[in-house]
C-alpha cells in the first residue's frame, strides 16, 4: 500500500499531464469568486456598515423603539416606517446624570408659500429643541410659537430672509408665519416646540426618537447605559456612527433590501461556481482515469485517490481564487453605484471594504471545490483496479442508476411546480417557476450521461450505408462518450434556461402589472411629488377636479398559521383615501371599494382565501410602524399584481402617524386644472392619462435584475466556452488515431462540427423545455397567453449565442491541435 504522503508527487505530476483542464477550473473560479466576492462585500455592506448621523450630529445618545417584528427561531422582521417612542420618555431620560439636555424629535412635511411669489415648496419640518442640542449657527432668533427657522439653502431658493412672512401648510392646516432665524445647519424647516407638538401628523403623547446631548465632561457608554436603565429594554439607547441609520430611515431600510438582494445573489453565484467547477472537474478527471488507474494497481486506497484529485483541483482553484477576490472589491463598489443610480440602496450607506468578505468567499469557494472534486472522483476511486485498468480507456458502459434516478426525480420536481400559476397564480407562483429551472439544471447533470447515451444511441442505430463518415463518427463519439456529452449539454443547457427564465420572469411580471393598473386606473391624471393634506384639499377644491385621491405606499407585516407553524412576513400595500371607488377599478369580487374609510382594508381574493377572511370579518395586522390594528375586510379584489395584495384606508394610516407625505394623487376631472393648480409648485408633476406606469415605476426592478444578470450570463458564457476548448483539447490522441488511420483535417473538422451541433441541439431542447415551459405556463396563469411575456427574439438569439459558443470553442481548439504532427 502507498503511504499517506505518497500522493504529493503524483499530484504535481498529473497536474503538469492535465493543466489545461486545471486552468479551465482556475478560470472558473477567477471568474466566479470575483462575483461571489462583490455579493458578499454588499452582504457584509448590509450587515456592519454605518453612516454617521447628519442632521442629529450634536445629539450624542438617540432613543429609538425597535424597527423590527421580533420572530422566534428564524429572522426579525424590519418595519419600513418609523416606529414611535412616548414623549414621557424624556422625562425619565432628563433625569439621568450627565445628560445635558433632552428634546423630542419629529419630522413632517409642510409646504411653504412665500408670500408674492406665490411659489411653493414642500420641506421636512422639526422640532427647533433638536437643532438646538448643537450650535447650529443662527442667524438671528430662536422660534417662538408662530415663527419658523430656516436653513441658509431654504431661505435662498425661496427668497427670503429674516422678518419676511410666509404661508405654512401642514397636515390639512394652513397658517402664517413669520422668519425668525436662518441657519447653516441640516433641516430645512425648524419650529418651536409648541407648534411642533401641535401639527406633527402623530398622536398625541408620542414621537419619532428622543435626542440626548451628555455633559461635555461626561462619559458617554456611562450615560448610554444609564439611559437604557431609565427606559428600560424595549427601547434602543445608540451612540457612534450607528447613530446614522437611527436618523435615516432611509439607511436602515436600504440595508435591509441590500443584503435580500446581495445574499441572493452571492449564494445563486456560489450555485452557479460550484456546478460549473463540478463539470471541469468532472472533464479533468475523467482525462485522468489512467493514470489514476495505475495508482489503484500499485496500491493507492480510495482515500488517498480522491486526496490527490482534491489536493491539485485545490492549488488549481487558489490560482483564481486570490485575482477573482482582488476583483470583486472593486467591483462591489460598481455594483452599489449602480444600485444608489437606480434608486435601489441609500447613496448614503458606504460600502464596507474589510477582509471578512473575502476570506467568507476564499472559505466557501474552497470548500465547494473540495466537494465538487471528491464527488467527480468517488466512483473512479472506489472501482477495483483490475476494473480501473479495463475502463482506463473507455467510459463506464451504463451511468449510476442512483444517479441517474436522482437526476429524473429532480427533474420531474422541477417541472412540477411550473404548474403552479394555473392553480394558484399569485406571487409564490413567480417564485417557484424561476426557481424550478435551476432544480431542473442539477436534475440533468445528474440524468444527463444515462438520457445523453440514450438519445445518441437511438440516432446512431439509424445510420445505415449512406451515412457519412463524419456524422458517423461524430454520433458514434457522442454515444460512446456520454459523460463528455452530458457535461458540456448541462452547461450550455445552464447558460440558455439561466438566461430565459430571468428575462421572462420579470417580462411577465412587468406585463402583468402593467395591464392590470392600465386596466384599474380610472382616473384622468397624477399629481406626483411630497404632498400634504392640505394640498389634497386645495386640488379637490379646485374648479374642474371631481374628485382628488391621495395614494401613498406602504408596508404591513402579518403573522398566519399554516400546519401549525406560524410564519410572520412583510407584505407592500397602498394606502388609497376615501372615494377610492372613483378612480380605481379593482374587478371587486365582493363587497365595496367606497366603504374604504376609517379602520378598513381591502384585500386580494387569493389572499382572502388564503387567510379564511370575508368581508365583514376583521384581521390582525401590524402596521409599517409596528403597530397593531384589527381594520375590517370592506372589499376582496382580482387585480393584485397591478396594485398589491392589500389596500389600506389613509384614515387608519394617519391616525398612528403614518401616510404623513403623500406620494401621488389620482385625479378625477380636468387634466387642464390639475396642471394649472401644480404651476409654481417645485417637485409637483402632472402626469395625464389613466396608467400607473408611465413613470417607470417598474424600470427599477428591471434594471436591478438586469445589473444581476448580465455580469453573472458573461461569467456562465465563457466559463462554458473555456470547459468546452478544455474538454475538446484532451481529445488529442483521439484525433491523431484518426489521422493516422485516414482521415484527413477537413474530415476531422467536420466531425467536431457535427458533434458540436448535436449537442447544441441537445442544450437547446433541454434549455428550452427547463425554462421556456415553466415561463408559458406562468404567463397562462398569470396573464392568459401561454407563451413567455416579453421580447420573443431572446429564444432564437440565445439559441443563436449558445451554438455559436459550442461550435466556435470546439473547431477553435481541434483546429489548434490539427497544427501538430500526428507524432511527437
Amino acid at each position: 500500500m502507498m503511504p499517506a504522503s505518497s500522493p504529493q508527487l503524483p499530484a504535481r505530476a498529473l497536474a503538469r499531464g492535465h493543466l489545461g483542464a486545471l486552468l479551465a477550473l482556475a478560470f472558473a473560479i477567477f471568474g466566479g469568486t470575483a462575483l461571489i466576492t462583490a455579493g458578499a462585500v454588499l452582504t457584509e455592506t448590509s450587515l456592519s456598515a454605518q453612516a454617521p448621523p447628519d442632521r442629529l450630529a450634536g445629539a450624542t445618545v438617540l432613543v429609538s423603539a425597535p424597527q423590527h417584528v421580533a420572530v422566534a427561531e428564524d429572522f426579525d422582521v424590519r418595519l419600513t416606517e418609523r416606529a414611535s417612542v412616548p414623549t414621557d420618555l424624556a422625562d425619565r431620560v432628563a433625569d439621568v446624570p450627565g445628560v445635558a439636555a433632552v428634546a423630542t424629535d419629529v419630522t413632517f412635511p409642510v409646504s411653504l408659500t412665500a408670500r408674492g411669489s406665490g411659489s411653493t415648496v414642500t420641506h421636512d419640518a422639526h422640532s427647533w429643541a433638536v437643532a438646538a442640542l448643537s450650535d447650529p449657527g443662527l442667524r438671528g432668533a430662536a422660534p417662538k410659537t408662530g415663527e419658523v427657522v430656516l436653513n441658509h439653502e431654504t431661505a435662498e431658493s425661496a427668497g427670503l430672509a429674516i422678518g419676511d412672512r410666509l404661508e405654512l401648510t401642514a397636515g390639512d392646516t394652513a397658517r402664517t408665519v413669520r422668519v425668525s432665524g436662518i441657519v447653516e445647519s441640516p433641516g430645512a424647516v425648524h419650529l418651536a416646540q409648541q407648534d411642533a407638538a401641535v401639527v406633527a401628523p402623530l398622536p398625541d403623547g408620542v414621537a419619532d426618537l428622543i435626542a440626548v446631548r451628555a455633559s461635555d465632561d461626561a462619559d458617554t457608554a456611562q450615560v448610554a447605559a444609564a439611559i437604557e436603565d431609565a427606559v428600560g429594554s424595549e427601547y434602543r439607547v445608540t451612540t457612534g456612527d450607528a447613530r446614522g441609520a437611527v436618523e435615516s430611515l432611509a439607511i436602515g431600510n436600504a440595508r435591509g433590501e441590500l443584503l435580500e438582494l446581495a445574499a441572493s445573489m452571492a449564494g445563486v453565484l456560489l450555485l452557479l461556481v460550484g456546478f460549473i467547477a463540478a463539470s471541469a472537474l468532472a472533464i479533468s478527471v475523467a482525462h485522468q482515469r489512467r493514470e489514476l488507474a495505475l495508482l489503484r494497481a500499485v496500491g493507492a486506497t480510495p482515500r488517498q485517490i480522491r486526496s490527490l484529485v482534491a489536493r491539485q483541483s485545490t492549488v488549481a482553484a487558489a490560482v483564481g481564487l486570490v485575482p477573482g477576490v482582488a476583483l470583486g472589491y472593486p467591483l462591489a463598489g460598481w455594483f452599489s453605484g449602480e444600485l444608489a443610480d437606480a434608486g435601489a440602496v441609500s447613496t448614503e450607506l458606504p460600502v464596507a471594504y474589510t477582509p471578512i468578505a473575502g476570506m467568507t468567499v476564499v472559505a466557501l469557494t474552497l470548500l465547494v471545490v473540495q466537494l465538487a472534486a471528491r464527488g467527480a472522483v468517488l466512483r473512479a476511486s472506489r472501482r477495483p483496479a483490475k476494473e480501473a485498468m479495463g475502463d482506463a480507456q473507455v467510459e463506464p458502459r451504463h451511468p449510476s442508476r442512483i444517479r441517474t434516478g436522482t437526476g429524473l426525480t429532480l427533474i420531474a420536481l422541477s417541472l412540477a411546480p411550473a404548474f403552479l400559476p394555473l392553480v394558484m397564480p399569485g406571487d409564490a407562483a413567480f417564485l417557484s417557476a424561476a426557481s424550478s429551472t435551476l432544480v431542473g439544471i442539477v436534475g440533468l447533470a445528474l440524468a444527463g450521461p444515462a438520457l445523453a447515451r440514450a438519445l445518441t444511441g437511438r440516432l446512431f442505430r439509424r445510420t445505415d450505408d449512406r451515412t457519412s463518415a463524419t456524422r458517423w463518427l461524430a454520433l458514434n463519439n457522442t454515444h460512446a462518450y456520454a459523460l463528455r456529452t452530458a457535461g458540456s449539454v448541462s452547461v450550455l443547457a445552464l447558460a440558455l434556461g439561466l438566461t430565459l427564465t430571468q428575462v421572462y420572469a420579470q417580462s411577465t411580471l412587468d406585463t402583468v402589472t402593467r395591464e392590470e393598473q392600465s386596466a384599474g386606473m380610472k382616473a384622468d391624471a397624477r399629481v406626483t411629488g411630497p404632498l400634504t393634506a392640505g394640498d389634497v384639499a386645495a386640488l379637490s377644491a379646485t374648479p374642474g377636479i371631481d374628485a382628488a385621491v391621495p395614494m401613498v405606499s406602504t408596508t404591513f407585516v402579518r403573522t398566519s398559521t399554516s400546519l401549525g407553524d406560524a410564519t410572520t412576513e412583510r407584505f407592500p400595500a397602498l394606502g388609497v383615501g376615501p372615494g377610492a371607488d372613483q378612480v380605481l377599478d379593482l374587478d371587486v369580487a365582493d363587497g365595496d371599494l367606497a366603504a374604504l374609510r376609517g379602520e378598513s382594508v381591502a384585500l386580494d381574493a387569493g389572499a382572502a382565501r388564503r387567510w379564511g377572511l370575508r368581508v365583514g370579518d376583521r384581521t390582525a395586522l401590524r402596521l409599517g410602524n409596528g403597530v397593531t390594528v384589527r381594520p375590517v375586510v370592506v372589499a376582496t379584489y382580482r387585480r393584485a399584481f397591478g396594485f398589491g395584495g392589500l389596500i389600506v384606508s389613509t384614515d387608519l394610516l394617519t391616525a398612528h402617524g403614518l401616510a404623513r407625505s403623500i406620494d401621488t394623487v389620482l385625479v378625477e376631472g380636468d387634466s387642464a386644472a390639475a396642471r394649472a393648480w401644480a404651476e409654481g409648485r417645485t417637485h409637483h408633476t402632472v402626469v395625464s392619462g389613466r396608467s400607473l406606469t408611465e413613470d417607470g415605476g417598474t424600470n427599477m426592478e428591471r434594471w436591478i435584475s438586469l445589473i444581476v444578470l448580465m455580469p453573472m450570463l458573461g461569467y456562465v458564457l465563457v466559463a462554458v466556452a473555456n470547459s468546452l476548448r478544455t474538454a475538446t483539447g484532451r481529445r488529442r490522441e483521439e484525433l491523431a488515431m484518426l489521422r493516422m488511420l485516414g482521415a484527413t483535417p477537413r474530415q476531422i473538422r467536420a466531425m467536431v462540427t457535427r458533434e458540436a451541433a448535436l449537442i447544441s441541439a441537445l442544450a437547446i431542447t433541454a434549455g428550452l423545455m427547463l425554462s421556456v415551459l415553466p415561463m408559458s405556463v406562468l404567463a397562462l396563469g398569470v396573464v392568459g397567453r401561454p407563451w413567455p411575456q416579453g421580447p420573443l427574439w431572446v429564444i432564437p438569439a440565445m439559441s443563436a449565442v449558445v451554438a455559436l459558443i459550442a461550435t466556435c470553442s470546439m473547431r477553435g481548439a481541434t483546429r489548434r491541435m490539427l497544427r501538430r504532427p500526428v507524432i511527437g
